[in-house]
């Protein structure tokens, strides 16, 4: 594993157990075995690395929601959804005490606002993925015409969002079968009745 790697692994550890604000570049420098100067030939600030350890979270997530346009008409819509939201929940699950950090410092907040726009990212646009390929789904006549795909994308990813919150405010753990059910009750409520099939 390479310097950068290691640094963001120990400023994830450190974050989770500290919060941002009482995390420092010492402590994180002490967990990846460097000095403190070095920690800044890779990022500009404790800020600047933080926000690198939050979009470190996303590839799993983001991967899959590039495939879901190519799973139109394949498989089955409740499998493609419950594959994109058990990652998603497991995803929420691990950011949400990170995220927190990022809403109780209002400048850290504006700062990556501005960089989500300028990469044309941020937290929409998992909606928009899965609104996009129920859109294609009911065109493709496997969801009854009266689906509104923004509509159940929201449902669906906010019902994770939310259940993830729970979980980590209430100091609980969950099992990969618990959230599975926890999906597929989610599927059974909102998405099976729209099946054109069902």
């Amino acid at each position: 594993m390479n310097l950068r790697q290691r640094i963001l692994e120990a400023a994830e550890q450190v974050i989770r157990a500290n919060g941002l604000a009482r995390t420092t570049t010492k402590d994180i420098a002490l967990i990846a075995g460097c000095s403190e100067g070095s920690l800044y030939n890779h990022f500009r600030s404790k800020e600047d690395l933080f926000l690198h350890v939050l979009r470190g979270q996303l590839p799993p997530l983001l991967s899959i929601l590039m495939a879901l346009s190519k799973r139109v008409g394949q498989g089955t819509v409740r499998e493609n959804l419950k594959e994109v939201l058990v990652v998603a929940l497991e995803y929420f699950h691990d950011s949400v005490p990170m995220l927190s950090s990022v809403f109780s410092e209002p400048g850290l907040l504006a700062r990556h606002r501005e960089g989500f726009l300028a990469r044309n990212e941020g937290p929409h646009r998992t909606n928009e993925a899965v609104a996009a390929y129920l859109d294609a789904e009911v065109k493709a006549g496997r969801m009854i015409p009266e689906t509104n795909p923004r509509v159940v994308a929201d449902l669906l990813l906010g019902a994770c969002f939310q259940h993830a919150f729970h979980i980590q405010f209430c100091g609980e753990n969950e099992t990969r079968e618990e959230q599975e059910q926890y999906v597929e009750q989610l599927l059974s409520s909102f998405v099976d009745p729209l099946l054109a099939d069902g």
